[in-house]
């Protein structure tokens, strides 16, 4: 169980080697390290601290209408047409709206079989097809074109996959998890399943806590809650632009950009100094986790917890549809008005601001953000699109 998810108007000098490239006014430096160029970025990033100013554009939920009403948003996609394609994970569907947020279609029914979805957790659309493959926890990958209608040709997969981009032939770049031992693995497999290169493949430590253990006879019973603290170093993965795709382990600050082969085209990375957990930051855990306990009727008087000495260097990976990549930079959450740092950087790895955010973006595009809203105490779930006011105010190059 998780308890918490943490979960421009300079121009560039061209010189004879285009390795050597470098834009005026810019602090950073670029290294050949075993053939592959690095963009070392400075501390501080070109343009410095924005906030993105939103205004509320549409919100798509209600209890007054079961093609509006949620219950556990897992992933939010808006294809090159709009439409808005929400995974309603609790209700085993996909509801289709169009770009103002009026209900078009569901896509997908509870079940295991042909078309059927088993608690989804992860969507994305062909932009050239229109055609919709979704994940979920039978260990496959679901296949609909773009009226709805199953495409016989799913994808059967080894391990869970939690989070997934497509290239151009449909294969998928993932981020997969093995249950036991815990491993989580950056891999792209083919579109009949084949795994065609494996990029990152690390331990994710799970913490565990008996609640109680007991013998009767010669059967032992033990109760174990299982949770993470949300300062685990993790694996992720998104796609940049015209599919070139970004992976990264935040155990330290170094990111790989790379094309559709697999082959590096660049590493960033950022001076930055390593940030130790503090004492009131374990405790807010310690806390959190002795609360969610309560909540289950359990009481449980010594909590102890392991941690790393840092915590990690980002927390996901986002881009937006002009190839600028944004890197999360504290805890993540779902919750409204709370500030979120992101580091900015353009598709070729150069850092251009700090921005703010008070909200969790689950899609940037065309000048909008869209995100999912929880409201704990009713329980009712929105999508919400909100404009990005001084979008055209953020620069893409340096």
């Amino acid at each position: 169980m998780v308890l918490i998810t943490m979960f421009f108007f300079f121009s560039l000098v061209i010189l004879s080697d285009p390795c050597e490239q470098k834009a005026i006014g810019w602090k950073g430096k670029i290294e050949i390290k075993d053939g592959i160029k690095v963009i070392m970025n400075p501390t501080e990033p070109q343009y410095g601290e924005i906030w993105l100013e939103l205004e509320e554009d549409i919100r798509i939920g209600t209890d007054k209408d079961l093609n509006y009403l949620f219950y556990r948003i897992r992933d939010i996609k808006v294809d090159t047409d709009g439409i808005i394609y929400v995974l309603d994970s609790g209700n085993n569907r996909i509801q289709v709206f169009d770009n103002k947020g009026k209900y078009l279609s569901t896509i997908g029914k509870e079940g295991q079989g042909p078309g059927e979805l088993n608690a989804p957790v992860c969507l994305q659309i062909n932009d050239e097809t229109k055609h919709i493959f979704v994940t979920d926890r039978s260990r496959r990958i679901i296949i609909f074109d773009k009226g709805g209608t199953h495409i016989d040709r799913d994808i059967h997969l080894v391990e869970y996959l939690t989070d997934f981009y497509l290239d151009s032939d449909d294969s998928i770049w993932g981020r997969f998890l093995l249950p036991a031992p815990a491993m989580h693995l950056i891999k792209k497999i083919s579109p009949t399943g084949k795994v065609e290169k494996t990029f990152a493949e690390i331990p994710y430590p799970i913490n565990s806590l008996i609640l109680s253990h007991s013998k009767v006879g010669n059967a032992e019973n033990t109760e174990a809650y299982f949770f993470t603290h949300g300062y685990e170093y993790d694996v992720h993965v998104s796609k940049v632009i015209n599919h070139i795709f970004i992976y990264g382990y935040s155990n330290e600050y170094k990111l790989h950009v790379v094309d559709e082969a697999g082959e590096v085209l660049f590493i960033i990375r950022k001076y930055e100094t390593p940030k130790e957990i503090t004492k009131n930051e374990k405790e807010q855990v310690i806390n959190l986790t002795r609360q969610n306990l309560l909540k289950r009727g359990k009481f449980v008087p010594e909590i102890s917890i392991e941690f790393p000495k840092y915590t990690p260097y980002y927390y996901s990976i986002a881009t937006d549809d002009l190839g600028r990549i944004y890197i999360r930079r504290n805890p993540s959450s779902h919750e409204p008005n709370i500030d979120h740092e992101y580091d900015v950087f353009n598709k070729e790895g150069l850092c251009l601001y700090k921005v703010h955010l008070n909200y969790y973006p689950d899609v940037i595009k065309d000048g909008y953000l869209y995100t999912r809203i929880a409201n704990e105490e009713t329980g009712e779930e929105q999508i919400r699109r909100y404009k990005i006011k001084n979008w055209n105010q953020i620069k893409t190059g340096i």
